[in-house]
């Protein structure tokens, strides 16, 4: 008996032991980019035998319950997979795929180590924020220093625009792939024209203030890249997306993917239609967008097109109303019903990446770009009735840009050039006599521009110079008819600058590095800044033709801090922008609720930035940004003789802050919240007390239900009903010629979207 229990403790300690030993322990490793040691957040680590698993955190760090030498698959979008052992203190170095379409996005934007103030924001960020809204409304969310406004009220559809750094939409520079997406003659971007086009975005990347060479306009306040969606890595799919809301809102979104075929071709296509009618008066959208995507990808080849088609028809309310109106009504509009805009732009890009060896690839774009339509303006005839002008235009973009990129061990070449040449047609008819346009005019703008950047780097240390060098020719072909004088020949407007850019990262860790950059940059003036409008008439014709109104140029330096933990990302950036002849806006506002704006001769902005990403459990997840900013012109004086000096420009809040919390609750429920405060802004340049757009906090929620390949999402904007404003201008109320009071954009009270998601 005692033998029979001796044996039977020998086996049960000895199983013990045994176990002991196998036993599930908690494996801690963190996965890295095999070429420049940066954290991946967000990394699949699979037990392979289980398929159970986790994602790594900001810092690339994760922690994962396995056996000694048990099997881990590691994966990440754009790395080659790995599988390895289990063991404490993994350190897994991911080597990226050689992409070729990956190539096409490298050569325009920058890496995550360049010492470059950005923010990039990938389509899993931009799915769960979007439901067909226009860029500039979830990048003033997503990014700091962002504030947008909105002409219907709705902040999701019809006209708009964005502030960056307080700097107005046409002195930022915004790209697709690259190709520039900014109107080269009037710098601005209509992204009424193009709605619900964010969809076929894979990711978006905000630079602020002089960032990396860019085509087109230049990177003044800063530049927004657009990447459309990539085809090598997505699967075959695609979703049906239908959506109602508040103020007739309807709309309806589907796309397909095909996947990679044979290896070698892919397509993507997605078409949306919306209709809404505002919340102010007067303000609706009727507009349909078409986007497609092809490639062709070789061993060493690809060929890829993208293009889209859309049109919009708007309710216009490009003008501010007074503050004593909004006090009676505020959806009110100043605008006649039949003030309306019908607008279509198109977009064809033919891309070729070359891989000539692993350390020599070049990438190619031939493109088009083009946008017409029609624009009505209605007045009193002062016979009880009414007329109506319309001032159609047509642009006509056709462009070419060629970079190239040779690495060796420590030094990496980027360079390029690009080409274009910029047709505008204005013209101004009384409705219905379109054929017979009383004033006609166009206008050509020609550019070449080249640009070098190296990059030298170890382990540590990252270095960058940056040369970009732009010239270009503006013509403008006056009515001699319509101005009654004898023909004197086009105006002609010729500039050049040389945009130098140098900065360096230091990595005091793998979670953890500084950077600190210096650029300078100059930027031409538009033509209704040559104009003081938008037509050519007698009243400025002698302006126009002279040089009075000059360029701009900034002196950008950039200095911040990014660290990646577990469960905490912070990146913190100090600016400051040295302006010489700055055109920014005085408080006047020209036709179609546009400032005039004039040079600026010495001002500057300063400020501080700050994201961060708190995730203290995977189900909670905080995420926020903020901006303290201080800007001042030093002296300016007016067309009146009135001097201005240490002044406050208009439209530029001292501190901005967003923040939001998502928590996953289980059984496929997530809800959202979203908080955003923005302080006064300043309407004039006398900086009056009374005449400022308030500040103003406002809250968003969400609630989203996800069942197999299906999502419903309840979105609730203005939750507390807030009367808030974002934009404005002051308003002459008695017609007098003097303005008397604040006008402001409203945004619409609590409000609802419903979206239904379903994949397949």
């Amino acid at each position: 008996m005692y033998t029979h229990i001796s044996r039977l403790f020998t086996v049960v300690l000895f199983l013990f032991l045994f176990n002991s030993s196998t036993a599930a322990q908690t494996i801690k490793g963190i996965v890295l980019d095999a070429e420049n040691g940066e954290p991946l957040a967000g990394a699949n680590v699979v037990l392979v035998s289980t398929m159970s698993g986790t994602a790594t955190g900001f810092d690339g760090s994760f922690e994962l319950e396995a056996q000694q030498g048990q099997e881990l698959q590691i994966s990440f979008v754009g790395y080659q997979t790995q599988l390895i052992s289990a063991e404490n203190n993994l350190r897994v170095m991911l080597v990226p795929t050689l992409s070729l379409e990956q190539l096409i996005i490298e050569a325009v934007r920058a890496e995550d180590i360049d010492p470059v103030t950005q923010s990039t924001i990938s389509r899993k960020e931009i799915e769960r924020e979007y439901q067909g809204e226009q860029p500039i409304f979830y990048l003033a969310t997503l990014t700091p220093s962002i504030t947008s406004y909105s002409e219907s009220g709705t902040r999701l559809f019809n006209g708009g625009q964005m502030r960056l750094r307080g700097i107005s939409q046409e002195r930022i520079n915004i790209t697709l792939n690259g190709v520039p997406l900014n109107d080269m003659i009037d710098h601005g971007v209509f992204f009424s024209n193009f709605t619900d086009i964010s969809g076929s975005f894979e990711s978006v990347q905000v630079q602020r203030g002089v960032g990396t060479s860019t085509n087109g306009v230049a990177s003044y306040a800063g530049s927004i890249n657009f990447e459309s969606v990539n085809l090598e890595n997505s699967e075959q799919g695609g979703s049906i997306q239908t959506g109602i809301g508040s103020f007739a809102t309807s709309r309806l979104n589907a796309s397909a993917r095909s996947g990679l075929v044979d290896d070698k071709w892919a397509f993507y296509t997605n078409f949306s239609k919306i209709q809404s009618d505002g919340y102010r008066d007067n303000t609706s959208t009727d507009s349909y967008s078409f986007f497609f995507s092809g490639g062709y990808f070789g061993e060493k080849d690809l060929i890829k097109i993208n293009a889209f088609d859309a049109r919009s028809k708007n309710g216009l309310g490009y003008l501010a109303v007074a503050e004593s109106d909004l006090a009676v009504d505020e959806t009110i509009n100043y605008l006649n019903e039949n003030d309306k805009d019908d607008f279509g732009q198109r977009f064809v890009q033919i891309q070729h990446t070359r891989l000539f060896s692993e350390d020599f690839t070049t990438t190619s774009s031939l493109y088009y770009g083009g946008a017409s339509g029609d624009y009505f303006y209605t007045y009193p005839d002062g016979n009880g009735g009414f007329d109506q002008i319309n001032y159609p235009l047509r642009n006509d973009h056709y462009g070419l840009m060629v970079n190239a990129n040779y690495g060796l061990d420590e030094i990496d070449l980027t360079g390029g050039i690009h080409v274009y040449r910029f047709d505008r047609t204005n013209e101004e008819s009384v409705t219905p006599d379109f054929e017979n346009p009383y004033y006609l005019e166009t206008s050509t703008k020609v550019e070449m521009s080249a640009f070098l950047r190296a990059d030298w780097s170890t382990d540590k240390v990252l270095v960058t110079a940056d040369l970009q060098v732009r010239s270009m020719e503006l013509s403008i072909q006056p009515d001699y008819l319509f101005l009654g004088i004898a023909p004197e020949g086009d105006i002609e407007k010729n500039w050049s600058f040389v945009n130098p850019r140098f900065g360096a990262t230091y990595k005091l860790s793998d979670a953890t590095s500084v950077y600190a950059s210096i650029g300078r940059t100059g930027r031409e003036p538009t033509k209704i800044d040559i104009f003081g409008g938008f037509s050519l008439t007698n009243d400025n014709y002698t302006e126009a033709r002279s040089d009075d109104f000059g360029p701009e140029y900034v002196t950008d330096i950039e200095a911040g801090l990014k660290a990646n933990f577990q469960r905490l990302a912070v990146a913190a950036n100090f600016f400051y922008m040295d302006f010489k002849d700055e055109i920014a806006p005085i408080g006047e506002v020209l036709a179609f609720g546009v400032q005039k704006r004039e040079n600026i001769e010495s001002s500057y902005r300063a400020g501080i930035e700050l994201e961060w990403a708190y995730a203290p459990m995977k189900e909670l997840t905080f995420t926020g940004n903020a901006t303290v900013m201080q800007a001042e012109i030093d002296a300016f004086t007016d067309a009146n003789g009135a001097e201005f000096l240490n002044i406050t420009p208009i439209f530029t809040p001292s501190l901005q802050i967003n923040e939001s919390v998502e928590y996953i609750i289980g059984n496929g429920f997530t809800v959202g919240l979203t908080a955003s405060y923005l302080s006064e802004q300043y309407l004039t340049l006398e900086n009056n007390a009374n005449d400022v757009v308030p500040s103003s906090f406002v809250t968003d929620s969400f609630v989203a239900f996800a069942y197999k390949n299906a999502e419903l999402k309840l979105q609730v904007n203005n939750l507390l009903d807030e009367t808030y404003y974002t934009s404005g201008a002051m308003v002459d109320v008695d017609f007098d010629g003097a303005n008397d009071e604040p006008g402001y954009f409203v945004n619409a009270g609590r409000n609802f979207f419903l979206n239904l998601t379903l994949n397949f």
